[in-house]
């Protein structure tokens, strides 16, 4: 699972169910996750969107209404699904029949895993599958990946930008540019050598794992608040605190997540590496959250330095 919380949503009138979707973002942001729905008005639609070779991979659930217009009625279209896809979770609604009816159509059509709901009930409805979906991956393990995988989307985007910044400048600030980065690098490899002979007069594995990249992603970081705080790009600077905030919020808790393993006994509710510094479950949440923040200003940043 990542971040982002992925649905097929199936109705041909969207705008009736506008507000529940807005509902159901807002609880799924209080557990660190962004509801991203991909709304289908046509059957047309939504068999183009289940055909896609990478639809099993990328959606976590799919909610369809039982009354899709002109005499298209939802039970047909979960059928269809099925045909294609075959264990992923579907929420079957309607704001004209019951529960219990959408459960007889089911049952008629011999379709399984399939939650029913009136549209009313739909909102506790999709946070009650929600919560049993995430559940099954907010081990420490787990969510480890999820934020592992999100932090590495960003690191991405921060290397897009600068490649941005660079290409921007005149000649003048790209030499700038490179002096600045390359002194980093010296002042790396100089921490390196300082290592190395710590490694020498006591040699230790320990030491030698610790041991790390040129120009680390805190370097980038850096580098990039420093060019959004330049006159040339004073478009952008609000910005360069969203950076700051992700480099002493986010960055540190993402490489003790990166550098301890877990016992495979149970599911364990914390985490520590060899400095005594852990991270629990709670901790994980508004870990996801503040990353769910400040992703949405780093890709602002991004779509506004390629306009």
């Amino acid at each position: 699972m990542r971040l982002d919380f992925n649905v097929l949503w199936v109705d041909d009138q969207p705008d009736r169910v506008a507000a529940q979707g807005k509902s159901i973002a807002l609880q799924m942001a209080n557990e660190g996750f962004d509801f991203n729905p991909r709304q289908c008005t046509t059957i047309a639609q939504m068999e183009e969107a289940i055909a896609e070779d990478v639809f099993t991979d990328e959606v976590d659930l799919i909610l369809v209404d039982w009354d899709l217009g002109n005499d298209i009625h939802g039970e047909n279209a979960i059928k269809r699904i099925r045909e294609i896809v075959q264990y992923k979770d579907v929420v079957f609604y309607s704001g004209e029949k019951t529960a219990a009816e959408l459960r007889e159509k089911i049952y008629e059509k011999q379709l399984e895993g399939v939650y029913c709901a009136g549209r009313a009930d739909l909102i506790d409805e999709v946070i009650g599958v929600f919560d049993s979906l995430i559940k099954k991956v907010l081990d420490l393990d787990h969510t480890r990946g999820i934020v592992m995988g999100a932090t590495s989307d960003i690191d991405h985007m921060v290397n897009t930008c600068l490649n941005l910044a660079h290409s921007k400048l005149d000649d003048s600030g790209q030499a700038k540019f490179i002096e600045e980065a390359l002194r980093r690098v010296t002042d790396q490899v100089a921490n390196i050598s300082r290592q190395s002979e710590k490694i020498k007069n006591a040699p230790s594995v320990e030491i030698l794992f610790k041991s790390h990249m040129l120009f680390t992603s805190e370097h980038r970081l850096r580098l990039l608040e420093e060019i959004l705080r330049m006159s040339e790009f004073s478009a952008h600077t609000a910005r360069a605190e969203a950076v700051t905030a992700y480099r002493n919020n986010v960055v540190q808790h993402r490489n003790i997540l990166g550098h301890v393993v877990l016992a495979p006994h149970g599911k364990p509710n914390a985490v520590m590496d060899d400095t005594g510094q852990t991270v629990n479950l709670d901790q994980m949440r508004e870990l996801r959250k503040l990353i769910l923040n400040l992703r949405t200003d780093f890709r602002a940043l991004l779509s506004e330095m390629q306009a």
